[in-house]
């Protein structure tokens, strides 16, 4: 098992078409397309422009200003589409390009688009994002829907033709709308069907499989196989952002394809790729693409051949186990689809208690449909005081190890539940042959651990976490694991550029805090 050294993980990446190289490529286009809509829009509010600029700004006044005005936002729209390298953009460059050549005559600024436009033909390839069908009836029907409502407001303010717009300006206006449409990411996908998830299930059940595998089974992720059909990952997609849920799992020969598989989706559908809780030896796969990675934490593992409630560091576990024993608690361990109906309902009571009227939340880390029987290999532990439920926890398993899901409990039962639950399943996981045993997520330790040694920034990022504790837990849910003397494995995530921080950072925030649906548990499923 390999120990974070806390070290944030610097970007090592191959340049290969798709990744940086390829934006690089692409934004000189996005900037000259900019650059004539900014032209375009002061032109239209009559800005004196230097006299380098004025025959663009002549070309594209010839038709009046309110005219340039509605070009300038097709030109903007335009020059985003370049950048997020949209396919519909380019051709759509190319045609602008050409008419501009036509309307400029023989001068320097049609030479200098001809230029443009065969620059621009040559790098064909690195706009591979092309419009989905459902984006193209979008905008089909929204550059109508502007006709119509154009035509309706000319009709009311009939007789003042200060007020109208003419045939010219809303064809502008609605090809503007319907751009917009059209160069937006594609929808995101369905979930993957039946079919679909028996065919990643037997790729968790891979014995080489990732402690984060059985998150993979959550049934609002989509799947990308590698060609040879041997490693998938599992994704969702939320504000054009494609995030994948931890590292490809199967065969770790086809980890590669799967990951290129997948970023080639990215491309097609305007997606940017993301990673959440992916493990740092993996991370050269998504480097090859020019994506950047960082570590944010650790995943919290204990060894079940070493671990031991013996010596003065492991004093507050055994003291809290004890606990629990005083209180005549006592534990079984069971799997999911071994639940009677009745201990199923009882254990949906605990379950409701505990969350006091919340709902399940969360994507990387964490399945769903609690106590439905949809995922009936996973192990309960269930505690009982006096044959009464006072809390369970749920794992998964994934190859040699058990990952754990949920936990619940009474919020007026014993102290030392948790730690009394853990230790059992521990027990148990020794008894059955597995080896490890995974916990909670340790975000942000190596920051917890520096004590005084924190300086300048990570001061600043440790007090606010600290006041933020109570409503995130990211301090005391590692001061609880920490008492288990576990090792640690670094998680990271990995995301196009800096730039695109906030986008990726909303998305992932979204998926965490998304709530989980649920499903009646007197309806259980297999």
């Amino acid at each position: 098992m390999r120990v974070s050294t806390g070290v944030l993980d610097r970007p090592r990446s191959l340049a290969v078409p798709g990744g940086r190289k390829a934006r690089r490529q692409v934004w000189p286009f996005g900037l000259v397309a900019a650059g004539f809509g900014v032209v375009a829009a002061l032109s239209a509010v009559q800005v004196a422009l230097p006299s380098w600029v004025r025959p663009a700004a002549h070309v594209m006044t010839h038709y009046g200003r309110l005219h340039c005005g509605f070009f300038a936002i097709v030109l903007l729209v335009v020059a985003h589409g370049l950048l997020r390298r949209r396919k519909a953009a380019y051709w759509i460059a190319l045609v602008l390009a050409a008419c501009g050549v036509l309307a400029a005559g023989r001068s320097l600024l049609a030479l200098l688009l001809v230029i443009g436009g065969v620059t621009l033909a040559i790098r064909r390839s690195s706009f591979p994002a092309v419009p989905d069908p459902a984006r193209i009836r979008g905008a089909t029907v929204s550059s109508l829907a502007v006709l119509a409502v154009g035509g309706i407001y000319d009709g009311i303010v009939h007789g003042h033709r200060e007020l109208q717009l003419d045939l010219g300006s809303l064809i502008v206006l609605g090809v503007s709308v319907a751009l917009a449409v059209l160069l937006a990411p594609a929808p995101a996908p369905k979930p993957g069907d039946e079919a679909t998830r028996d065919r990643v299930k037997d790729l968790v059940a891979h014995p080489s499989a990732d402690t984060l595998a059985p998150f993979m089974l959550r049934r609002d992720k989509a799947y990308v196989f590698s060609r040879d059909g041997r490693a998938v990952l599992g994704y969702r997609v939320l504000f054009g952002v494609a995030v994948v849920g931890g590292d490809p799992v199967g065969s770790s020969g086809s980890f590669a394809d799967a990951v290129n598989e997948f970023v080639r989706l990215c491309q097609r559908s305007g997606w940017r790729p993301a990673v959440l809780g992916m493990r740092d030896e993996l991370a050269p796969l998504w480097h090859r693409h020019g994506l950047r990675t960082v570590g944010i934490g650790d995943e919290v593992i204990l060894d079940v051949t070493r671990f031991s409630l013996d010596g003065r560091e492991m004093r507050n576990v055994r003291q809290a186990v004890q606990r629990t024993y005083n209180a005549g608690v006592t534990t079984t361990v069971v799997r999911e689809d071994e639940l009677s109906p009745e201990l199923r309902a009882e254990l949906a009571d605990v379950s409701a208690q505990w969350l006091n009227g919340s709902r399940e939340r969360g994507f990387s880390m964490i399945l769903d449909e609690l106590l439905t029987g949809a995922h009936p290999d996973c192990v309960l532990v269930i505690a009982r005081d006096c044959d009464h439920v006072v809390g369970f926890q749920r794992y998964a398993p994934a190859g040699p190890a058990l990952s754990l899901d949920s936990m619940r409990r009474d919020r007026h039962g014993p102290n030392g539940l948790n730690e009394r639950m853990i230790v059992d399943l521990v027990t148990y996981a020794r008894v059955h042959n597995v080896q490890t045993v995974s916990l909670n997520f340790a975000a942000f330790r190596t920051l917890i651990d520096a004590g005084d040694e924190r300086t300048g920034l990570a001061k600043l990022g440790y007090w606010a976490m600290h006041r933020l504790d109570p409503l995130i837990q990211v301090e005391s849910l590692y001061r609880f694991n920490a008492k288990f003397r576990p090792g640690y494995l670094a998680r990271g995530v990995a995301f196009p550029s800096w730039a695109t921080i906030p986008i990726i950072a909303a998305a992932m925030i979204g998926m965490e805090f998304t709530h989980i649906k649920s499903v009646s548990p007197a309806d259980p499923r297999s």
